[in-house]
């Protein structure tokens, strides 16, 4: 797996952009059928956040290759540069333009995610650290680990990330975090989602609860040309409500983007993941689901 993935970086990173696209697109295309487990997942997950039926098929056909395109890019960010961003990306800011602001950047799998963090610091001039996952394989982790950082973005692990997430808030830094995934029940509360109950990861609403740290949602739309920074509105805890309330609401509030930029461009959201994989019961207890039996 090493070896190979080494052959695939040092193959793939010499092709240009558009040729990187054009693979993701066709690899997308083939594995809706190849895939058919995770195209009856995206399908439920169509039913879930209110697609048509006449729509789902185009919208998972579409959410394949934004998919795949996604896992393509990654091949290319040791390649962006300020030509790149300039020609390639532009900005939508739906709030007010944020500068020079240490904050938790809020971003979901949707869109260019893999190039979410280059694309996110540089244009916005922040510097700090993504959280993301460790692989299996430590050979294999080191090596993505080493190909998705860059001059101003480390990247931390998420499990036991609270002490290294601590460290950049201290010395007045930013986070990016992914939370549009599932988790485990105990590093969760329920917040509804598209009108679920359903896991969110706890940690990032409590630590901006705890420092006052601003929460900024931004995403990276994946336009026929290129790519948009999409930022919303800054959020910050809301100290009408009580200490204990004020994280739950910030969760609440980040689901409520999520689910707007979803209902906006539901292909470009990894539908392909079991998001609902865990509701609350009438005793507000987790319980596993069978939406994806």
């Amino acid at each position: 797996m090493y070896i190979t993935l080494r052959i695939l970086y040092s193959l793939l990173s010499r092709l240009p952009f558009n040729t990187l696209e054009f693979i993701g697109r066709t690899t997308g295309s083939a594995m809706y059928y190849i895939l058919q487990d995770r195209r009856k997942v995206a399908y439920k997950n169509c039913e879930i956040i209110g697609i048509p039926e006449k729509d789902r098929k185009r919208i998972v056909k579409s959410s394949f290759k934004h998919t795949f395109c996604s896992y393509i890019e990654s091949f290319y960010t040791k390649n962006i540069d300020s030509a790149f961003l300039e020609k390639m990306v532009s900005v939508e800011h739906r709030g007010e333009k944020p500068e020079n602001l240490a904050c938790f950047m809020v971003s979901a799998h949707f869109g260019g995610w893999e190039v979410g963090s280059y694309v996110m610091t540089e244009k916005l001039g922040l510097k700090g650290a993504v959280v993301g996952r460790k692989l299996k394989d430590p050979k294999v982790d080191e090596f993505i680990r080493e190909q998705r950082k860059n001059s101003i973005v480390s990247v931390i692990y998420h499990r036991n990330a609270t002490e290294s997430i601590k460290r950049y808030m201290d010395k007045g830094e930013s986070i990016g975090v992914f939370l549009d995934h599932s988790a485990t029940s105990r590093d969760c509360f329920a917040v509804p989602f598209f009108g679920i109950n359903t896991t969110f990861i706890k940690g990032v609403p409590l630590l901006a609860v705890r420092r006052n740290y601003p929460i900024l949602p931004a995403f990276i739309l994946r336009e026929q040309k290129g790519f948009k920074l999409i930022t919303y509105p800054l959020m910050y805890p809301d100290k009408a409500l009580k200490p204990k309330e004020r994280a739950h609401d910030l969760a609440l509030r980040i689901n409520k983007v999520y689910e707007e930029i979803i209902r906006e461009h539901p292909e470009q959201w990894y539908l392909i993941h079991k998001r609902f994989k865990k509701t609350t019961d009438a005793e507000g207890r987790f319980k596993a689901t069978n939406f994806y039996k």
